[in-house]
């Protein structure tokens, strides 16, 4: 559940990456981290389990445009795929505000992305958050392998709620940004509603323009950064 620090004019906000192992969770994380300007985001975190790993990282007040003067702080987290460490992803899930479900393409993981939905559903209802409000959206990932499923086949088993869904080739870049802005504009959009951030759909949808614009900055600053650290 977001919280509102009117000390820092801030929503601190919480967005988990679920999906079954090996999916590319880790990888969505990691991407992110590099691509956002270093003075935008905290550190990238990792809890290490024996097979597996809980990666977190802050993702430092994003402007929104609000007349309030509030800015939105992420706190972004991936859960361990495997199942044994059930109780870590349900802890993880612990205030979400925020899912984005990575499915594995590949053929071979037909059934792990149903199961792993459906303990998605299962631990957000131990956490008292029903999986038809929150904010959802879905990335079909691992796009390049050549025997994948295909996107009807995964959206209709996965996108019940027919919410954005993304392809995405995360191990090189592609769709994590807009995976990401896509559960961001969902995020914001259902906090204007939900606390009365914005009076009717126009003055939501300004909100939400003006935080992915605010976004795409930090963006260009880390893009910036990154080429002045490779020439010569």
């Amino acid at each position: 559940m977001a919280q509102f620090n009117y000390n820092t004019k801030e929503i601190i906000a919480k967005l988990v990456y679920y999906g079954p192992s090996l999916g590319g969770k880790t990888t969505n994380l990691q991407v992110l981290h590099k691509i956002l300007d270093p003075a935008s985001r905290g550190n990238l975190f990792s809890l290490e389990t024996e097979a597996d790993r809980t990666l977190f990282f802050d993702l430092l007040p994003i402007n929104l445009g609000i007349r309030k003067g509030l800015e939105l702080r992420l706190k972004v987290y991936t859960v361990p795929g495997q199942v044994k460490y059930n109780s870590t992803r349900r802890m993880v899930l612990t205030g979400a505000d925020g899912i984005v479900f990575v499915a594995d393409s590949d053929v071979n993981r037909y059934n792990d992305n149903i199961e792993s939905l459906q303990n998605l559903i299962e631990n957000l209802a131990v956490n008292s958050i029903n999986i038809h409000e929150i904010p959802l959206v879905l990335q079909y990932n691992k796009r390049d392998l050549p025997n994948i499923l295909s996107v009807e086949t995964l959206g209709k088993k996965l996108n019940f709620r027919n919410v954005p869904s993304f392809e995405s080739v995360a191990i090189e870049g592609k769709g994590v940004l807009e995976s990401f802005i896509g559960i961001l504009k969902g995020m914001m959009t259902h906090f204007a509603e939900k606390y009365h951030l914005a009076k009717g759909k126009t003055e939501i949808s300004r909100i939400v323009e003006h935080m992915e614009k605010n976004l795409m900055e930090h963006v260009q600053k880390g893009q910036k950064i990154q080429k002045s650290a490779i020439q010569p």
